[in-house]
């Protein structure tokens, strides 16, 4: 008896609630005593016949607000597209960049593998500025070094 009860109660209280979102879509409509159309969230004075109408939304009482939404869509999808643009460019300008420094590193190891595998002494800057000339134990491993870098900067 007690679940029953409680059910009914929990029924009526959906009820309430849907009917109550159902009737703010809508509206009082009447013809007041000078003839002129009335609307209101509020019911006609009692006895004047009146019907309920659907509430208009927004862009129907106010056409021009759909067409700023429009512009308002219009713009936003502009300057998305004008801000993926920018940033295309930016990566294509960056991967430019970076091609340029290979092919720079790619030119730099390729001239010091000549100069290392020719027959001319080869003089290094050490870490304090002096020139040293470099043995055939440093030489190989700077052609090595060398060698590496060609691998790693002159991809196909």
């Amino acid at each position: 008896m007690l679940k029953r009860m409680l059910w009914l109660v929990l029924m009526a209280g959906c009820g309430g609630a849907l009917f109550t979102a159902h009737a703010q879509n809508f509206i009082y409509k009447w013809t007041d005593s000078q003839g002129q159309v009335q609307y209101s969230e509020l019911a006609p004075p009692a006895g004047v016949k009146y019907e309920m109408v659907r509430r208009p939304t927004d862009t129907e009482q106010n056409p021009a607000a759909g067409a700023d939404l429009g512009k308002e869509q219009a713009d936003s999808a502009k300057q998305a597209a004008e801000q993926a643009q920018k940033e295309k460019e930016e990566t294509e300008q960056a991967q430019k960049e970076a091609n340029d420094v290979f092919a720079k590193n790619c030119e730099i190891s390729k001239k010091n593998i000549a100069a290392l595998q020719g027959d001319s002494p080869v003089i290094k800057t050490d870490d304090k500025g002096n020139k040293i000339a470099l043995n055939a134990e440093q030489r190989k491993a700077e052609l090595e070094k060398a060698q590496k870098d060609q691998t790693e900067y002159c991809k196909p």
